[in-house]
């Protein structure tokens, strides 16, 4: 590598440093921000949210990455859930629920994907797919299930929680109404990673722009976002600022 490469690679790399400490947005060809960077805005013992842990390998993760949280994983979908108690089931700090957390207490249809990859059904949510049907033809939603939904208030009254260090979002363009019903703990929020739609994916979604502006109005600032090229998907964390 030439010396001029070499210092224009430092630059690079001291621009980025810059950047990140100073709580500005990073831009990512890549819709997968590490984990291991959660930790400098994280307590030592962080209550961790993860809605929509699937089959938990974020969860995990998670408990591994930061081994003095306390993780609770919610999923709802039966045949997924039982995915997730097998993932998890050796990991003390990982507490699961057969729910799914929502904008009201009580139960809800919710739209379940199948692919002939897996059985996963990563894609499954509360709203009913839209443009998703086009942008990836080969996932599917000819099932719909009746599940048990709580308010993350309401969740958070009856575990006797009063804050949340983490919150770890993949609820398919759901967020934005379970964060709008969150009155009482969303203030008690510090760090929130998640996943944003570029359109509408599903019936209803908060496309990016508006769920930013949502966030950054709650005192929350984007720290990296992280969207792959020509994905119509991707992914945000925003720290209290």
């Amino acid at each position: 590598m030439s010396k001029i490469k070499k210092v224009l690679k430092k630059i690079k790399n001291e621009a980025r440093i810059f950047l990140e400490r100073n709580g500005l947005t990073v831009q990512r060809n890549n819709e997968d921000i590490s984990k291991n960077r959660l930790k400098k805005w994280l307590p030592a013992n962080p209550v961790v949210i993860d809605c929509g842990s699937n089959d938990g390998k974020d969860s995990v993760d998670l408990a591994r990455i930061i081994p003095g949280a306390t993780v609770h994983a919610f999923e709802p979908v039966p045949k997924v859930f039982d995915m997730l108690k097998k993932a998890t089931g050796k990991y003390k700090n990982i507490q699961c629920y057969q729910l799914a957390l929502s904008d009201k207490t009580g139960k809800a249809e919710m739209y379940v994907s199948s692919n002939a990859v897996d059985d996963r059904s990563s894609s499954s949510s509360l709203l009913a797919p839209k443009t998703h049907l086009d942008d990836y033809p080969e996932v599917r939603f000819d099932e719909r299930v009746e599940v048990d939904t709580v308010t993350l208030d309401d969740w958070a009254s009856a575990q006797g929680i009063d804050h949340i260090d983490l919150l770890w979002l993949d609820m398919q363009g759901f967020e934005m109404q379970m964060l709008s019903a969150s009155k009482i703990i969303l203030p008690a929020v510090k760090v929130i990673y998640t996943e944003v739609s570029m359109k509408e994916t599903y019936d209803g979604v908060t496309t990016y722009h508006d769920y930013k502006a949502f966030l950054e109005g709650l005192g929350f600032h984007e720290i990296i976002k992280g969207f792959k090229q020509g994905h119509s998907m991707g992914n945000a964390l925003f720290v209290r600022q």
